[in-house]
């Protein structure tokens, strides 16, 4: 073989195993390629898995009952809010409930009983995307007053000229609406099967009732013979009472 024959052969050699490098390194490149689709692809059903069973954004409902008040009241009301979830954390919604709040102070050492319903909007916060995570919520609407409760009556008696003139005196309160009130509420949510969940609160509320102050005197007199003549006025006055209150509640969500 002479020497251009020679240099034709090692040329073709080179070439051959220039190919053959190419070729690996593509078989390797197409292997390590085919890794990060298959992870893509199980992270995608795990993702959509994981919307199907949380769904954070829809329709949520949050119902609880009142169980207790640091007034004393027991199993004293319910309610239920419906909302719309516009990702894991936030919602937006509102609803409506029931309340019976006895010896409720009204102002000063008054006190009545209440039978409320409340009607409101709210915005819900949930802290965390787990399965345990705080809820922060902030409620404001209007609390409808359906009973017409009177306070208790205070009514002394005023000698003016013993025995023969004396005045009594009765004081007390008659509440016929409602008002404004905003609450805010911290609890805690705990899933039990995919979107549904039981629900723990603490919650504080403020708001007003509307009524009437009823100041009566009746004066008295006797002529000595056990006959008595009397004359009853009465003064009346609007008021306007604060309530607030804190409530434990539980309930379940989904």
């Amino acid at each position: 073989m002479n020497k251009a024959g020679g240099i034709i052969l090692y040329l073709i050699m080179v070439a051959m195993m220039i190919s053959q490098g190419k070729a690996f390194a593509q078989a390797d490149s197409s292997s390590k390629a085919a890794e990060p689709a298959t992870d893509f692809k199980i992270k995608s059903e795990s993702g959509f898995r994981r919307w199907l069973d949380e769904k954070p954004r829809g329709l949520y409902n949050n119902t609880s009952f009142a169980i207790a008040s640091l007034r004393g009241n027991i199993f004293c009301g319910m309610q239920t809010a419906f909302g719309y979830k516009f990702n894991p954390y936030l919602g937006l919604g509102g609803g409506i409930g029931i309340e019976r709040l006895t010896d409720l102070p009204t102002y000063s050492y008054y006190k009545g009983n209440f039978t409320f319903l409340p009607v409101f909007a709210e915005l819900r916060y949930t802290v965390l995307k787990r399965r345990f995570s705080p809820v922060v919520a902030l409620q404001g609407g209007y609390k409808f007053l359906i009973n017409t409760p009177s306070t208790q009556m205070d009514e002394w008696l005023e000698w003016i000229y013993p025995p023969y003139a004396w005045n009594y005196y009765y004081n007390y309160d008659t509440y016929h609406s409602g008002g404004g009130f905003a609450t805010l509420e911290i609890g805690v949510n705990t899933k039990v099967y995919k979107r549904f969940g039981v629900y723990a609160s603490v919650d504080y509320s403020v708001w007003s009732v509307h009524g009437t102050n009823h100041y009566w005197i009746y004066q008295a007199t006797s002529d000595g013979t056990g006959e008595t003549h009397s004359v009853a006025t009465e003064y009346t006055q609007n008021v306007l009472a604060y309530q607030e209150i804190l409530m434990f509640r539980l309930g379940f969500t989904f």
